[in-house]
């Protein structure tokens, strides 16, 4: 009777709000901290407007910090440029640097700086519709509320099971947190320990001289990455969201699939609070494809256009830096901006993977749901069930960027090989340029 009671007033709480005319909580309103921040750095630049109830744009606000995004970039340009000029060095290797150097900034930053800009535009081109869409997810009755609260790092969802599996389910995380806490401690000290040693071993080795040299291009990285730093960070928040929801549709599938098991062991039938019927299917099935619109809108978007500008910038980066580090320690200094480039490509992999490793969970949980309607087929609709699952197998939810490449671990790894590749053959070049420098003045002294 305690057991039927729990399970009632877990459907009751699930279906909290449903049913009702409740306003629509908006994504922006249950993370003000986080779109006011975006609002400050010029990326979040729409407003609800209540008495026309849709979207609108801050024009001046917009073209103020266009035009900001547009020339900060330039800025580090002009510093590197004027900056090389007043130390110039007259060595030969310095010489053969001023020209490569000088042809990858006309080449790449001249013409990247408006390309990257363009992003703005599309974020506040195409953001309200996404937006707009997610507030109509409430809309849907699908036995949840939609998780709208985003944390970085990921938090578990909560469980839905009934009361004495969800209190061993709580005695094991709390198991596992007090097992967890030890392993975050010493991972914490180590990780501090090493900043420290390696910002200490940095001023040591560091030649300021180099440094004095140095600095313009140094300044130029900096300012050339800060942008795509900030729009990458805006892409992974609502990947993050994406996964969260994904992983409270499994959550809700897994629900269901525990009740009816455990009620066919019990009495060898399923009543409809507990089964996935025909109409709880539909509502799944619905907001299954209103979801899979929102990911369509945020890819096409902007997802795509702005994560395949940012790994061109963070590649070019990278190389540059890598190629600075491999003549000397003395660049050292650019283990800075080579750090940050590899680290937001890696958030960015590593949260599309996350995506798509809850979605295979879920598809994993619709498979189990169906092999139990094939045991019994009076339980479960099986033709809703097959398109449901269908309709999540034909979209899934796989962030990519230009050339569909996929976004995850493997990509990563391409591109710490490329980065490596293409910095040891340019590093190859250099020094052969160097050597025939050499050669030539030589040459040239033994006939005088």
């Amino acid at each position: 009777m305690d057991e039927a009671q729990s399970n009632s007033q877990n459907i009751s709480h699930s279906y909290k709000c449903l049913n009702s005319k409740c306003k629509p909580i908006r994504i922006e309103e249950k993370n003000r901290v986080t779109f006011t921040t975006f609002k400050i750095l010029g990326l979040f630049l729409i407003k609800w407007n209540e008495e026309e109830e849709m979207y609108s744009v801050h024009k001046i606000r917009f073209k103020i910090y266009y035009t900001l995004w547009f020339l900060w970039p330039l800025a580090g340009l002009g510093i590197a440029v004027l900056g090389k000029e007043f130390f110039n060095s007259d060595e030969a290797s310095h010489h053969i640097n001023d020209v490569i150097e000088t042809a990858f900034f006309v080449l790449g930053y001249a013409v990247v700086p408006a390309v990257k800009t363009y992003a703005i535009y599309l974020i506040t081109k195409h953001l309200p519709g996404v937006l707009e869409d997610i507030a109509s997810l409430s809309e849907v009755d699908i036995g949840f509320q939609t998780p709208l609260t985003i944390h970085l790092p990921s938090r578990e969802q909560k469980s839905l099971l009934p009361k004495k599996a969800a209190q061993k389910a709580l005695k094991d995380r709390q198991l596992d947190r007090s097992l967890f806490v030890f392993p975050v401690i010493t991972v914490f000290v180590s990780v501090i320990t090493f900043i420290a040693a390696w910002v200490y071993g940095l001023i040591r080795v560091i030649e300021w001289d180099t440094l004095k040299a140095e600095w313009p291009f140094i300044t130029m990285q900096f300012t050339y990455l800060t942008l795509p730093t900030i729009t990458t960070w805006f892409c992974v928040i609502f990947i993050e969201w994406l996964r969260m929801v994904y992983e409270a549709l499994r959550v809700e599938a897994e629900y269901y699939h525990y009740n009816m098991i455990k009620q066919l062991k019990e009495t060898n039938e399923a009543t409809p609070e507990v089964s996935l019927t025909e109409w709880k299917i539909k509502s799944l099935g619905d907001y299954v494809d209103k979801l899979q619109e929102i990911f369509n809108g945020l890819s096409e978007g902007f997802i795509k256009y702005i994560l395949g500008i940012n790994f061109l910038v963070f590649l070019l980066s990278s190389i540059f830096s890598s190629v600075k580090l491999l003549l000397g320690y003395e660049h050292i200094i650019y283990m800075i901006p080579l750090s940050i480039a590899i680290f937001h490509v890696g958030l960015a992999c590593y949260k599309s993977n996350c995506l798509i490793d809850e979605y295979t969970r879920i598809t994993s949980v619709l498979n189990n749901v169906l092999r139990l309607q094939r045991r019994n087929p009076n339980l479960i609709p099986y033709n809703e069930l097959h398109i449901l699952r269908e309709n999540l197998l034909d979209s899934p939810p796989q962030v990519v960027i230009f050339g569909d490449f996929r976004i995850g671990n493997g990509f990563l790894i391409a591109i710490q090989g490329f980065i490596i590749s293409y910095a040891v053959l340019a590093n190859d070049v250099l020094a052969i340029q160097e050597n025939n420098g050499t050669n030539c003045n030589t040459t040239i002294e033994n006939i005088y």
